[in-house]
């Protein structure tokens, strides 16, 4: 929110090869998360997609539409040809979330994260710009 003195996100902008979004509940106007394109690479035309919702505003849908919208971004406004999103192989919503958005899963990265005391595995999901479809996959008013 414009103006607030408590900002829960800064956004850096000048980043090059990183675009920031912010999550914004469309009703209230709340922050609710942060989303990114990061690892930008223009010679291959491809980056990955990140996600960070608050714990109060999971398992409302916000992940599955963001993914759309960082879709979109990624395949209409930027030009590029893949998108990447690796997530811990536990994290079902973000699973359902890039599954919907028509991404495939194209490997599992073993023992790759360290959280919390141990090692646990990632899931590498890619999406093509051939493969994506706005009105099957999230944006069907665009």
């Amino acid at each position: 929110m414009a103006g607030s003195e408590a900002l829960a996100f800064v956004v850096d902008d000048k980043e090059q090869g990183h675009v920031p979004f912010s999550v914004v509940d469309l009703e209230s106007g709340a922050l609710v998360g942060t989303a990114t394109l990061w690892g930008i690479d223009n010679h291959s035309r491809a980056a990955h997609v990140g996600l960070g919702l608050l714990p109060s505003a999971r398992g409302k849908g916000y992940s599955t539409d963001v993914v759309a919208v960082l879709c979109h971004y990624g395949f209409v406004v930027r030009g590029l040809h893949r998108l990447q999103i690796e997530t811990l192989a536990d994290n079902a919503p973000m699973l359902r979330s890039a599954e919907r958005n028509g991404f495939v899963r194209e490997g599992v990265l073993r023992s790759s994260a360290w959280v919390m005391g141990e090692f646990l595995d990632e899931v590498l999901l890619g999406l093509l710009a051939q493969d994506w479809n706005p009105k099957t996959h999230g944006l069907s008013g665009t």
